[in-house]
């Protein structure tokens, strides 16, 4: 009766015994440990409160997802969309589908929504370091310098901690990568089926991936050939799922285009979107490619994808990997010329599809997000490189670069978790915070709830703390005409007696207004009620 436990402590008896022995492989346990905590510390530490308030399309996504889980129809009421209306333009389904998963199981809680972003953000760490892994069997130095980047750089630490749909593509991407090489690297029908599976519901993350993705697959076809290495077979088991799941996103686009009417497949919606998301796309610019290198290096002007004052990736990386696309073009080069498959070349390529769309599109950090992966993992093969270039100095080479790292590390984490960064940059751009108190506070006043109450936050806001009814609002109308009941939306006009007047901190002077005029005032978290009876 107790034959399999005996054995199976036997087994992990023997594990740990071996381990301790072999003095290397417990060293890199303890290291990828070291990254797993390091890791939980710096996604979910605060994450409900940093970054402070919800991006617009953080809370839009909420509501949207509350009210599928709770009626079955998005905002605007069509049943379970396969791409989503979002104001004047559109979102991505993955980000709400987790969330309304989330609200089925656990219940309506505005805590829930960041969760995804921070799953996705591990699920990159775990299958970028599988990945280098897998290119690099034998070498323990290019997986860790992954996960390691991927653990403390800026940018990994600040797209993981709030609900941007579009952010979920670097995630997804670096699955499909490593589940493309794992197919290619065996053959099997069932490796490329998940290369299939997890290439098609990429397209679920971000639209920017139905431009990212051919191109890449394009790419890798002429270079399979090349190297005699494509799988006629192998490839048409990849194209079933991923055409089927492309499919109603294929209609999507027909209806916007062709401005058709939206119709229902099966239980989905395919919706008409306000706007051509394909309009975005422009013409090839060599600009856009000096555009799109500036952004990886040096972020944007957007306070919640880069901190002010920091890279996305720190300074040392920019050298890293330029180091290491030297190391990757050589082999490149020697691969096609001898006719060879080189893994490390699928990389470079999701590189090349993702510089190309930095040149015919505007470029952001957070439309660009799924070439980080590469980036690090071209900076990792640039610490191999020093560490193989000075093999007599090899332990001194990875010190001294673990302790730049370590001191950057810790710059970035005292500025952004200390509150130095929610202070200087409050409102974040594109951020917002929900009012609860003091609209609670106005409707239990059986005189303020007869005036009318402006702010400056939009409508959405409103919805996520008392969530409506989608059939008993008008959404349309509330996003446009920036009003409902009481509530004046996205405006603080004229001061006048017969208002009350919601107004966040960053609106100093606006105020101070207030308070000469004699308002009263209840302060909060970051805002204040300014009210007269």
């Amino acid at each position: 009766m107790n034959m399999k436990p005996d054995r199976a402590r036997k087994k992990i008896f023997l594990l740990l015994t071996e381990l301790w022995c072999d003095k290397r492989k417990l060293l890199q346990l303890g290291l990828f440990l070291i990254l797993i905590v390091l890791f939980g510390i710096t996604r979910l530490w605060k994450l409900t409160i940093l970054p402070y308030g919800m991006h617009i399309d953080e809370a839009s996504m909420t509501y949207t997802a509350w009210s599928l889980s709770e009626y079955g129809v998005d905002r605007y009421l069509n049943p379970w969309p396969v791409y989503f209306s979002n104001f004047d333009s559109g979102q991505s389904a993955m980000y709400v589908y987790l969330c309304v998963a989330l609200f089925k199981i656990l219940g309506y809680h505005l805590s829930l929504v960041r969760l995804p972003a921070v799953l996705f953000s591990f699920l990159n760490l775990t299958f970028g370091i599988l990945t280098a892994r897998k290119i690099f069997p034998q070498n323990k130095i290019i997986p860790l310098s992954v996960g390691g980047l991927i653990v403390i750089c800026p940018y990994f630490i600040m797209a993981g901690r709030f609900a941007l749909d579009c952010n979920l593509m670097l995630g997804m991407s670096t699955i499909f990568l490593y589940y493309f090489i794992s197919a290619i690297e065996c053959g099997q029908i069932g490796k490329y089926t998940l290369a299939g599976l997890t290439g098609g519901l990429m397209l679920y993350t971000y639209a920017l991936s139905y431009i990212a993705l051919p191109v890449f697959l394009i790419l890798a076809l002429v270079y399979l050939i090349r190297v005699k290495a494509f799988s006629l077979k192998g490839w048409f088991s990849m194209a079933v799922p991923m055409g089927i799941l492309a499919f109603p996103l294929i209609l999507v686009q027909i209806v916007t285009i062709f401005d058709l009417a939206q119709f229902r497949l099966g239980c989905f919606s395919i919706t008409k979107l306000e706007r051509n998301r394909a309009a975005e796309l422009g013409k090839f610019s060599y600009e856009g490619l000096r555009d799109t290198f500036d952004v990886i290096f040096a972020g944007d002007a957007l306070n919640y994808n880069t901190a002010p004052g920091y890279k996305t990736l720190y300074g040392l990386t920019i050298v890293l990997f330029f180091l290491g696309l030297d190391i990757i073009l050589r082999s490149f080069w020697k691969s096609t010329r001898d006719r060879k498959l080189d893994f490390q070349t699928f990389p470079l390529l999701w590189l090349i599809s993702m510089l190309f769309l930095g040149t015919v599109t505007a470029v952001s950090v957070n439309r660009m997000n799924s070439i980080f992966y590469s980036i690090v993992f071209f900076a990792a093969l640039g610490v191999n490189g020093l560490y193989t270039m000075f093999k007599k100095h090899s332990i001194i080479v990875i010190t001294l670069i673990s302790i730049i790292y370590l001191l950057n590390f810790v710059k970035f984490a005292n500025y952004y978790y200390s509150g130095s960064y929610t202070e200087e940059n409050f409102m974040l751009l594109l951020f917002d915070i929900p009012v609860t108190e003091a609209t609670d506070f106005i409707e239990q006043d059986s005189v303020l709830c007869q005036k009318k109450t402006q702010m400056a936050e939009p409508g959405i806001y409103y919805l996520l703390e008392k969530p409506k009814s989608p059939y008993e609002l008008d959404i349309r109308k509330l996003e446009t005409e920036h009003c409902y009941e009481n509530y004046l939306f996205e405006t603080l006009g004229t001061i006048e007696d017969q208002y009350n007047y919601i107004v966040t901190d960053n609106f100093y002077e606006y105020s101070e207004k207030l308070r000469a005029a004699g308002f009263a005032e209840e302060h909060y978290q970051k805002y204040s009620l300014f009210f007269k009876k």
